[in-house]
């Protein structure tokens, strides 16, 4: 038992230095023009790709998110490791009304069970003004979890995940060559990207 626990701590240690290194490396960058202009790029495409993955297996996704008031699109890369697990992200928030286009981010750190990197689409459809706004201003903090895992066979199709999260707000998260998909959101933050707007 004492073994287990001292492995757990040195885990935690380890994934929090990486974190926290992550974190000042990104901060530095961020400063630099160059660098956001080739950040906001790259969500840029994995807004593009993210959507048509989603579409490919979910074509009523389509009107869903044309219909809506807003929507966001996220990529995500997290690493599970035995009891915790630790995952960033970014992605764009796109008001259909105005048009309007918000960098976003997302931080997670809390339990999760195997051993893997795990990498995703995390796809928000936002059915009013109400709780587009409240996102955008206040961010989203996931303290529930919900599961959906489907594997996506021999083939390599993508598979997805579609869940009600709060009232008006679905998610639909997408894994491409031949990942799992996990509907994950517990211990996960979204809010603005300060640096990257």
């Amino acid at each position: 038992m004492k073994n287990r626990t001292k492995l757990n701590v040195i885990i935690s240690t380890i994934l929090l230095l990486f974190i926290g290194i992550g974190m000042t490396t990104s901060y530095a960058q961020d400063k630099d023009p160059k660098k956001i202009a080739k950040q906001q790029k790259k969500i840029q495409q994995g807004k593009k790709k993210g959507l048509k993955e989603l579409y490919k297996v979910e074509p009523s996704a389509k009107g869903k998110i044309a219909s809506a008031y807003g929507y966001a699109v996220f990529t995500n890369t997290g690493v599970n490791l035995f009891v915790l697990s630790s995952g960033n992200g970014k992605g764009l928030l796109i008001n259909n009304t105005t048009g309007k286009e918000t960098y976003m981010k997302m931080i997670s750190f809390g339990a999760g069970v195997g051993i893997g990197l795990k990498s995703y689409y995390g796809i928000f459809v936002f059915e009013n003004s109400t709780v587009f706004n409240e996102f955008l201003d206040n961010g989203w903090s996931a303290d529930g979890q919900a599961d959906a895992t489907a594997d996506a066979g021999e083939e390599g199709a993508s598979v997805s995940a579609a869940m009600n999260i709060a009232p008006g707000v679905t998610l639909y998260q997408i894994a491409d060559k031949g990942l799992a998909a996990q509907a994950t959101v517990q211990g996960t933050k979204f809010l603005i990207d300060e640096d990257l707007n």
